[in-house]
């Protein structure tokens, strides 16, 4: 009997498809190319697939893959569970993406996001008593839906702790550091700065001793959680006073201190540095935004020593608007005020006006964010370590 146009489809497709299964490689990387929801409902085609997507190896190529397609992951607003939008670089529209609301999370406060990386998001909830200061650490993936709630620290003795998450060179390795007061607790007297850290490759806390100094509070950031990672380290602001300072630490956990750039004494206040002083990583660079009334400095590091890269004139800050977020990815900048976003572009030294967010904006946060498949206890359990 002749075979129909049909029956010769189904062969050939059958056979090609028998043909790329057969060359691993060539399958992983066809698969690493789609998106984490896809890849989970390829899962459930069979044992093979299932078993082609589930180890380190392939989440280590998707993760490459997914860094060619950048975006950014944001909470415009915070509430007791996080609402997530993706944006993407050029459009900026808002497509939501997840709602993070963890089993176990305290619902007496709101849930913050405080970081990103390699496709996961860490998340702190506050606790507290008369006395100490504490919170949830989450991290979670927004992408699988994921989400795991760390040991609980140490307590924080009459302030809060200060976060920081650093994680690398491997894609599986993060790690978590607290700084508190370990001060006494019934007087309240003393001013004792700890640091104790998280690894995933443990999934406990150690603590490795004093810090000189505690990074200082940011008015719009939630409990002196506001740092930036860059170059294997761990940036925090700790005062803006001439010589301002800045705390760091790197994955080996050495701490130490460097100043702000030297603005003239002579000049006025609001020309030196100014309480809109953001740290951010642009280009790989660790780099520091200082706004003044109608411009803006952004100062670069490099070989130690701080740089002008650029002044510039603000296109869009008056009496009524101020700056609620600050933040970057590659060479361009994302400022969020209180009814829109802008963006700076480098190349075009340009600010370019973008939409405001599906709601209000209230303590918005936002962060260069790629998807992957880790799961949340940073690859711990993915075979082929």
């Amino acid at each position: 009997m002749a075979e129909t146009r049909a029956q010769h489809r189904r062969r050939v497709t059958s056979l090609t498809w028998d043909d790329v299964e057969s060359k691993q490689d060539v399958f992983r990387n066809i698969l690493s190319r789609l998106s984490v929801r896809s890849i989970r409902s390829v899962k459930t085609v069979n044992r093979y697939w299932y078993g082609s997507v589930r180890d380190k190896h392939f989440a280590t190529i998707h993760l490459a893959q997914s860094r060619k397609k950048p975006s950014y992951i944001a909470c415009p607003r915070v509430n007791n569970a996080m609402e997530l939008y993706l944006l993407k670089p050029g459009k900026f529209n808002y497509r939501h993406h997840a709602t993070v609301d963890p089993p176990g999370r305290s619902a007496e406060h709101q849930m913050h996001m405080i970081a990103s990386f390699n496709g996961l998001v860490c998340c702190i909830n506050q606790l507290s008593d008369e006395h100490e200061e504490d919170y949830q650490i989450w991290i979670c993936n927004p992408s699988t839906e994921q989400t795991l709630l760390l040991p609980q620290g140490r307590p924080s003795f009459w302030t809060e702790p200060s976060i920081g998450v650093a994680y690398g060179p491997d894609i599986s390795e993060y790690k978590i550091f607290r700084i508190v007061n370990d001060g006494d607790k019934i007087t309240g007297e003393g001013f004792h700065i700890e640091c104790e850290v998280y690894s995933s490759s443990t999934g406990a806390w150690r603590i490795i001793g004093a810090v000189p100094h505690l990074p200082m509070y940011v008015f719009l950031s939630p409990h002196r959680s506001s740092h930036v990672f860059v170059g294997g380290k761990i940036y925090w602001l700790v005062s803006l006073e001439d010589p301002g300072i800045i705390l760091y630490v790197d994955m080996e956990e050495r701490f130490g201190v460097m100043e702000l750039p030297h603005y003239p004494t002579e000049l006025r206040e609001e020309d030196r540095i100014t309480d809109c002083t953001y740290l951010i990583n642009l280009g790989g660079s660790l780099s520091l935004v200082v706004l003044h009334g109608d411009y803006f400095d952004i100062w670069v590091w490099k070989e130690a020593s701080w740089v002008l890269e650029t002044r510039d004139e603000f296109e869009f800050l008056d009496d009524d608007e101020i700056v609620l977020f600050l933040t970057s990815s590659d060479k361009e900048i994302l400022c969020v005020t209180g009814s829109h976003m802008w963006t700076y572009h480098f190349n075009t030294r340009k600010w370019e006006k973008r939409g405001g967010p599906p709601t209000q904006f209230s303590n918005p946060a936002m962060f260069p964010f790629t998807e992957s498949l880790l799961p949340c206890n940073g690859g711990v359990r993915l075979e082929g370590r």
